[in-house]
């Protein structure tokens, strides 16, 4: 059937068309037949127009007539022709009648049920009138003979092959639909598993790349957070080292805007509230452009409010990072007049704003602006940089952060993007009075650490950090699972440092190996996960395998000498 499709009529080719088609032309076989065979006087003249109106019906549904209306003449005409066939052949003892069983099939499949129904009702009341008029004698008693027996069996026979030829016609139709269908559902479940498979080598790309970026950033921010407790009392050391830090913390806010991007996506991003003072974090974003802003001829200016609360309660790293791409955008785009942080108190609430008189954004792409990898004008990129990816991530944290973030913008008259907060007053958290760092209890503690990590500047950082802060201790090393359990079976160790991704055996494996070992020195020691990958997924593999705690890198030195202190001691 679909071989011969392709020969039809452009209108006939789709759908159930070729079927109508076939049926039609069957149909018009039939009746040119009839019109040659049968013995009656009308017969030629009566079905050889029947047939010319079915073909000049074919013909206009060809060129754009209705299908539906077409049909329901077709059928109309045919009803007519076969009353009065019926009417001058014996009535309800006419063979003739027989074809009347034929005429609601075509409505039935051709359009929908109801039309089928409604020319059922049709023809039922033609027969109730033709044998109303055969009771009452208005029409003659059919003729008898050889040639009027073999036109009946004829006609018997032509219907029952119709009544099993249509159904079975559709049948054959609903089956190459349905395979059809099937086809393009294999097709659909072939395009989701690609997309599956694309969607995880994203993720293991994302988070392999930000493993590599965060590894050297770790060192780079450890070292920083070394020296800085070594020129305490000499400001202009101080003061460089302070501009370096905050350069590295904004450095790992980039690297963090692709993974964080996938982590949103994929429902993975969560927010982790604390308690911290607004002012602060509103400062400390603001002075991160500090420098860049010194080369500008640009005035920069924070307002804070003064009715502004204190404390807070919310994501600090989170509003970190919506409002370091706030202004980063603003001053990527100004190069002379003015960019203003302003956070207000609007009881309730918080709201920030970064205002600047740059170039602004075009009334046709305003709608775009918080769209991924968009950016105002097709040239922006290569004029100004950017990845197109920070305003979509922020709009995305805003919404995680229970607020919500616009703007308003005129082209060459600069912009103001919003950011609302439903912040409110919270308690001061118990230890914001400790203006000294850290005592450690266990410092004149001759600890044995030992370092699993193939990064050898990792092991040098970890390493001074350690002997930092505890002088007698013994730091030894590892450069991958392995290597670690060889240590452990050779000599005692207080605390083991595991990286997560190591060459021959992982960090991953080595802890599992190391809880499930027979000698219970080894089985009982603590193990401090120290890793830079940040995937969810193996951050829990992780976990599970058997780790005293997890620590990301980069990580906080002091903080990591609490928590060593916590596993340590009882």
């Amino acid at each position: 059937m679909a071989h011969m499709a392709g020969r039809l009529p452009a209108r006939f080719q789709q759908g159930k068309m070729p079927y109508v088609f076939f049926f039609v032309a069957a149909v018009i076989v039939v009746l040119l037949a009839y019109a040659v065979l049968s013995p009656y006087p009308y017969a030629n003249v009566m079905f050889s127009g029947f047939a010319f109106c079915l073909m000049v019906l074919l013909v206009l549904t060809n060129n754009g007539f209705s299908l539906i209306w077409a049909t329901h003449l077709g059928t109309g005409l045919g009803a007519v022709i076969l009353f009065y066939a019926a009417w001058v052949t014996g009535g309800v003892h006419s063979p003739r009648l027989a074809w009347m069983l034929i005429l609601p099939l075509t409505p039935f499949y051709v359009i929908h049920r109801k039309a089928g129904i409604f020319w059922l009702v049709v023809v039922m009341a033609l027969q109730l009138a033709m044998a109303i008029s055969n009771h009452l004698g208005w029409i003659q008693s059919f003729e008898t003979g050889m040639a009027h027996v073999l036109n009946s069996l004829m006609t018997y026979t032509l219907v029952t092959c119709l009544l099993i030829v249509v159904p079975l016609m559709y049948d054959r139709m609903y089956r190459q639909a349905l395979e059809e269908s099937r086809e393009h559902q294999r097709e659909l479940e072939a395009g989701r598993e690609e997309l599956e498979h694309t969607s995880k080598l994203r993720e293991h790309f994302i988070a392999t790349v930000s493993h590599e970026l965060r590894t050297p950033m770790n060192a780079i921010l450890g070292f920083n957070a070394l020296l800085l407790a070594k020129v305490q009392g000499k400001p202009e050391a101080l003061k460089v080292l302070n501009h370096t830090r905050q350069s590295a913390d904004h450095l790992m806010t980039v690297i963090n805007d692709i993974l964080d991007y996938s982590q949103l996506q994929s429902g993975q991003l969560t927010i982790q509230p604390e308690t911290f003072e607004l002012r602060h974090t509103a400062e400390h974003a603001f002075e991160l452009f500090k420098p860049r802003v010194a080369s500008m001829n640009l005035e920069y200016r924070l307002e804070l409010d003064p009715a502004l609360p204190v404390w807070v309660h919310t994501d600090r790293h989170r509003l970190m990072q919506v409002l370091v791409n706030l202004l980063g955008n603003a001053l990527k785009f100004t190069h002379q007049g003015s960019v203003v942080l302003q956070v207000r108190w609007t009881d309730p609430g918080v709201a920030f704003s970064v205002r600047d008189t740059g170039i602004g954004i075009v009334k046709e792409r305003q709608d775009q602006i918080f769209k991924r990898f968009t950016q105002a004008e097709n040239d922006t990129q290569a004029l100004y940089g950017g990845n197109g990816l920070g305003l979509a991530i922020s709009q995305k944290l805003a919404q995680l952060l229970g607020g919500e973030i616009g703007f308003e913008s005129e082209p060459g008259q600069g912009s103001r993007f919003w950011l609302q907060l439903p912040l409110t007053s919270a308690t001061p958290p118990a230890k914001s009075a400790e203006q000294h760092p850290h005592l450690l209890q266990s410092a004149d503690r001759a600890w044995t650490f030992l370092v699993a990590d193939d990064h050898p500047v990792n092991r040098l950082l970890l390493k001074q950090v350690l002997q930092n802060a505890w002088p007698h201790s013994t730091v030894l090393e590892a450069v991958d699972g392995q290597k670690t359990l060889d240590v452990l079976r050779e000599q005692g160790v207080d605390l083991v440092f595991m990286d997560m991704v190591m060459p021959i055996m992982d960090g991953i494996d080595a802890t599992r190996l190391i809880r499930q070992d027979a000698v219970e020195r080894i089985q009982q020691v603590p193990v401090l996960g120290l890793t830079a990958n940040v995937n969810p997924l193996d951050l829990d593999r992780f976990k599970s395998a058997g780790l005293s705690g997890v620590m990301l890198k980069p990580f906080e030195p002091e903080q990591l000498c609490q928590r060593i202190e916590q596993l340590l001691l009882p």
